[in-house]
């Protein structure tokens, strides 16, 4: 049997033909699988049924010292823009309304100061997308972001 972390050794106490060799190992084989197939139904038996997960804060997301300054319902999500005034940098993220665990859902959260690139962050997440950063003192920014097939972008606003 092979328990998690530990290697599966074969020995053998006495010389064995080449075709009893290939016998015992298919033997062996089908016992570690027979083992693994229960050891993962017991997993899924003692499993929590699913739940609603707390959706985290802006702030958590971003980090310390960021203040929510807007933000946009998706209805299903909220992108927020918060500030950071003693970095200037500003940091996006969609955060789910009321998500539930497990499972993934597309979502996506942009930001672009004047002049510069669109850093942007979508793909498949839990709760929430992103954070993403920009340093943007005195500047314009467009910030953005999206859940299932809709996406939301601003226009050149916060700029100073």
């Amino acid at each position: 049997m092979s328990i998690a972390g530990e290697q599966m050794i074969f020995t053998f106490a006495s010389p064995v033909k080449t075709k009893d060799v290939s016998s015992v190992l298919r033997s062996r084989i089908k016992a570690a699988a027979l083992v693994g197939a229960v050891a993962a139904a017991g997993l899924f038996a003692t499993a929590t049924p699913a739940s609603a997960v707390a959706a985290p804060t802006p702030g958590a997301v971003c980090g310390s010292g960021y203040k929510v300054i807007n933000s946009k319902d998706l209805g299903p999500a909220v992108v927020y823009l918060t500030y950071n005034s003693s970095n200037g940098y500003n940091c996006v993220t969609t955060i789910q309304e009321n998500p539930s665990a497990p499972g993934v859902i597309w979502m996506g959260a942009s930001i672009q100061k004047s002049g510069g690139s669109e850093i942007r962050d979508f793909g498949n997440y839990g709760v929430y997308a992103g954070p993403v950063y920009v340093h943007a003192p005195d500047t314009c920014i467009k910030w953005g972001g999206g859940m299932y097939d809709y996406v939301w972008r601003s226009g050149w606003e916060h700029c100073g």
